[in-house]
């Protein structure tokens, strides 16, 4: 800035605290009539009112002028924190502004003085009286609640201070516990930081890492679902979440997990506590197919059981090749899922079909797999399903030597075809299809049977449906 333009700027502001002296019962009176107090009585422009407003014009025009300017003129930084710093300790509740102006005066102070590090130390003091004043005073702003002001001091104490972890990590907790889903997502990533550091640094077990990153795991889900149809929004919770996974996935890979919690729980079996949080680091971690999560959901649905966990057993035992508890498992998860939940329904039928189909059950499984269309209609492996079960019977199912079965089986294959909107599902039925129908009989065995094509008949045994005669082609 020019000498000609400072020296306008002061005459401009002496002419502003003239007209306020000079009519000192005017402005107090209208100062009174816009005074807001805090609770213990402090006015909006302080004990002396006039003073007050002479520096808060004073700091907001030199501020104006260094933002103007790109915040590199220091001249212009050093006179506006000047009088800043006289409204900041003098009438603390004037502006909201001056706080987040004082939070970017001083950590430019602290850039600028980042080779003396007990100078800058001393910028980071006054940074941190900001937040605390602003939280006593603008604590209840609906933007700007204190909740939020927790987690972006958090930030700065562990910037500027990172060895500080019994200071900022406990601000993190609390700002978490205010702010919920409602955090800023960088707070949520560097409360997953903290987490680190504080364990880093000797003050919990790794276990804290874990516990606190299923919570921050579930808030960020949470708001990439909440902002679906805000990109902005979006994508900054999505960059959250890319960074966080590459950070935990340096220690919480599910071999890491298993060495870590396999021995506690079996040190500890009727721990339920620890088997709960077992279930939930793996589950948040996808890694549900080692055995230690198989025996900790074990414990925890047999202490308190619920649809989801009934059938995350039935899936887990059937893979493992355990059809009889998965059986158990699955018709109890069909029989208490709501019907509101369609997918998690059908899911869930579709497999217990399939573990009846294992179990050597097929009016069972075929039971089973009808009722997977009452929840999915288009579901095209509940068809598929039923015609490998009549495919599997052919033999036993014979007429005359015939395995007419095979012709049912197409029948159902068809059906899927029909019905099915998964691709990968409709290309599966047409290719069993395609190869069921080279399994039809001949026209002269059909002849020398006294049968005639497209004349109906009846599959016997335990399929008992009606099809159709067909000959290969």
């Amino acid at each position: 800035m020019s000498k000609l333009k400072l020296i306008f700027l002061a005459l401009s502001l002496i002419m502003v605290v003239g007209i306020v002296d000079g009519h000192t019962k005017q402005t107090d009176a209208s100062v009174l009539s816009i005074n807001n107090s805090t609770p213990d009585g402090l006015k909006k422009y302080g004990k002396d009112s006039a003073t007050c407003v002479k520096n808060l014009s004073l700091y907001r025009e030199f501020y104006k002028q260094w933002r103007a300017g790109k915040y590199k003129d220091n001249n212009l930084l050093q006179q506006a924190e000047k009088s800043w710093r006289q409204c900041f300790f003098n009438c603390p509740i004037a502006s909201k502004n001056m706080y987040i102006h004082g939070d970017r005066m001083m950590k430019t102070y602290i850039k600028l003085n980042k080779a003396d590090s007990a100078v800058a130390q001393k910028y980071v003091d006054t940074l941190l009286m900001i937040y605390k004043q602003r939280i006593k005073y603008f604590g209840d702003d609906k933007k700007y609640p204190k909740g939020k002001l927790l987690g972006r001091e958090a930030k700065d104490i562990m910037k500027y201070r990172v060895n500080e972890s019994t200071v900022y990590y406990p601000m993190f907790v609390e700002s978490f516990k205010l702010m919920g889903n409602n955090s800023e997502p960088t707070t949520l990533f560097y409360f997953y930081v903290a987490s680190v550091r504080y364990v880093q640094q000797k003050h919990a077990t790794r276990d804290l890492i874990l516990e606190n990153y299923v919570d921050i795991q579930d808030a960020i889900e949470y708001n990439i679902i909440r902002y679906a149809d805000n990109p902005k929004e979006l994508d900054r919770f999505q960059k959250v979440n890319e960074n966080l996974e590459k950070n935990v996935s340096k220690f919480a890979t599910c071999d890491k997990l298993v060495q870590l919690y396999g021995p506690k729980l079996k040190a500890t079996p009727d721990d339920l506590q620890l088997a709960k949080n077992i279930v939930r680091f793996f589950e948040k971690r996808r890694c549900t197919k080692s055995d230690v999560y198989f025996d900790a959901l074990e414990k925890v649905h047999a202490a308190d059981p619920s649809p989801e966990s009934a059938f995350a057993m039935g899936r887990l035992s059937f893979e493992r090749k355990q059809f009889s508890k998965a059986k158990t498992y699955l018709v109890e998860a069909v029989n208490t899922l709501p019907d509101s939940l369609v997918v998690k329904k059908s899911s869930a039928y579709l497999l217990l079909a399939e573990t009846y189909r294992s179990l050597k059950q097929p009016e069972a499984a075929r039971s089973a797999a009808l009722k997977i269309l009452k929840y999915n209609p288009k579901e095209g492996m509940a068809y598929i399903i039923i015609g490998d079960l009549y495919t599997s019977s052919a033999s036993k199912c014979a007429l005359k030597g015939l395995r007419i079965a095979y012709w049912a089986a197409a029948d159902q294959y068809a059906k899927a075809i029909a019905i099915a909107d998964n691709p990968k599902t409709k290309e599966m039925a047409q290719k069993k299809l395609a190869v069921i129908k080279k399994s039809f009989p001949e026209k002269q065995d059909i002849f020398m049977r006294n049968l005639t094509e497209g004349e109906k008949v009846t599959v016997g045994c335990w399929i008992n449906v009606d099809t159709v005669v067909r000959a290969k082609k």
